[in-house]
């Protein structure tokens, strides 16, 4: 893990723990642009540091389901919709890997940060990435941190 994640989430989980606020501040995509920006947003709640058996280890429900980078990419029928991911209870589907969740660091209803362990094109590798809902969960926020991780964050839109 990366130290700058890992402060990102010393720092996330500090902010919550004095927050007096009972609703939390959402993620902006300012919040998500940057190496800073790593760390979980104080509307996610940190995993408790218990046993690996106790962890949530799933990606909320509400993240879950087809998501295209352009409206065509949920509508293709040619098999080129290379802005399609598909998201599942563990696993993240693109048109030539599959990202399986390997850790959770925050979470909740409608954000996730988490590790990934991608496979694809006979390669594999890892990546901290965060997700968030938005536009009352019509588009999907998502932004990965790590080396050859994509610059900045990306929007997607819920397929119908």
């Amino acid at each position: 893990m990366s130290s700058r994640f890992a402060l990102g989430c010393c720092a996330a989980m500090a902010l919550c723990a004095c927050s007096e606020t009972k609703q939390p501040a959402p993620l902006s995509t300012a919040d998500a642009v940057g190496a800073a920006s790593a760390m979980p947003s104080a509307s996610m709640a940190p995993m408790p540091s218990a046993s690996p058996a106790t962890l949530e280890k799933s990606i909320p429900l509400a993240l879950r389901g087809r998501w295209g980078l352009v409206a065509a990419d949920c509508t293709s029928t040619r098999g080129d919709a290379k802005g399609l991911i598909t998201i599942g209870a563990d696993a993240i589907r693109y048109y030539e890997s599959v990202a399986r969740l390997s850790k959770v660091t925050a979470r909740s209803d409608t954000a996730l940060a988490a590790r990934y362990a991608f496979s694809g094109e006979g390669m594999e590798w890892q990546r901290d990435m965060t997700m968030k809902l938005q536009d009352g969960g019509k588009s999907l926020v998502k932004q990965e941190f790590g080396a050859d991780a994509v610059a900045g964050p990306q929007t997607y839109l819920k397929c119908a």
